[in-house]
């Protein structure tokens, strides 16, 4: 026992000590937050709608970019170069909007399994893959509840679990957004297969 003289408090140097172990282990600071059920399922919600309105807007441009890939290929020359960049644009908005179909569908799911996830200790094994991949997503995609439910997850499971995710250890993301939210650029040959396609249906 330590007396700290000046304000008359008593250090217990074991008891400290514990508490700082069980918060280095789990990545929480209590006196910062903690876990609430009560802020993970509003953003749960307001996630899948902001991801139904980006899915929207996304598909809109599409239309657009079509539009102008076949008015590209119909001229006289063709402008071929011209409308292949524009089909790798599309191709990764494409590829976009099918991410943000599964990371709704993932919301959609821990919003309802939010009891579970409450009262239990440990990550459910076949939730592990929805919360990691919502975790690694919030880093990439322009949603900004991510960030929070993100930040609640941190707080159930632990700083290391949050980690885990967003390296992806052990394969734990889901394989198809990882690869739609991939920075690599589409094959030359999707590329070509899209451009065959828009010509033909606006022949």
């Amino acid at each position: 026992v330590t007396v700290v003289r000046s304000i008359g408090l008593i250090v217990r140097p074991r008891a400290i000590s514990g508490h700082l172990t069980a918060a280095t282990r789990t990545g929480i600071m209590p006196l910062f937050g903690g876990y609430k059920a009560s802020k993970l399922k509003p953003q749960l919600k307001m996630a899948v709608t902001r991801f139904q309105i980006a899915e929207n807007k996304k598909s809109a441009l599409m239309k657009q970019q079509i539009r102008d890939i076949a008015r590209l290929l119909a001229e006289d020359p063709p402008k071929e170069e011209k409308a292949r960049i524009r089909a790798e644009g599309l191709i990764r908005d494409d590829y976009m909007v099918e991410a943000y179909e599964i990371l709704q569908l993932s919301c959609e799911l821990l919003s309802e399994r939010i009891q579970l996830i409450t009262h239990v200790k440990e990550c459910p094994p076949d939730l592990v893959e929805s919360i990691s991949t919502i975790i690694w997503a919030s880093a990439i995609v322009d949603i900004p509840e991510l960030i929070e439910i993100r930040k609640q997850f941190r707080y159930k499971f632990g700083k290391t679990f949050e980690e885990e995710a967003m390296m992806n250890v052990g394969g734990v993301i889901n394989e198809r957004v990882a690869v739609k939210l991939s920075v690599q650029p589409p094959s030359a040959y999707l590329v070509q297969t899209y451009l065959e396609k828009i010509a033909d249906e606006h022949e």
